[in-house]
């Protein structure tokens, strides 16, 4: 699903004049050039921010370039494991990029090829939802902290034992 309006859209089959292939030199350049540069994640309702190649590729990024992130979330209740299943905990605990999403499947080849490891990637991406300077992390009293851990510890188990 592409913007509606007029303007004309560039892919990367037009790499030149292509905007998306370009964030991550953009958000060097604005960290560097702007003072107080932080991201801002909008994150809807079933948290399918986090299931989209660009979006994850870009909050790993800012979350590796030191970029300060702020996660607005349309009701603290949407985390909340008293009003409701813990579906949205389970989806993100078990993220990786390999499964996320893109519009056009070039998009996704393009990110899977930038990131040298997946597994690495994916502990990263664990990290900028949970860590302690993490989007989620102070928001998610009530869910199993346990749970978290240990699938980061797997996570990253894996990732050592496939790099050696």
């Amino acid at each position: 699903r592409h913007c509606p309006c007029r303007e004309p859209k560039y892919f990367l089959s037009t790499p030149d004049k292509c905007e998306m292939n370009k964030f991550d030199n953009m958000m060097a350049l604005l960290h560097r050039e702007v003072r107080d540069f932080r991201q801002v994640i909008a994150i809807d309702r079933d948290f399918d921010l986090f299931t989209r190649v660009w979006c994850v590729a870009e909050l790993v990024q800012a979350y590796a370039s030191g970029i300060p992130q702020n996660a607005c979330l349309r009701s603290k209740h949407d985390l909340d494991v008293h009003r409701g299943s813990a579906d949205v905990y389970a989806k993100l605990a078990t993220l990786t990029v390999a499964d996320c999403s893109a519009t056009c499947p070039e998009d996704k080849q393009l990110i899977l090829a930038k990131i040298p490891d997946v597994y690495e990637f994916d502990a990263q991406l664990q990290a900028v939802i949970f860590g302690r300077r993490g989007l989620l992390g102070r928001q998610l009293v009530g869910f199993d902290i346990l749970y978290t851990a240990a699938r980061t510890a797997f996570r990253v188990r894996t990732a050592v034992a496939v790099a050696a």
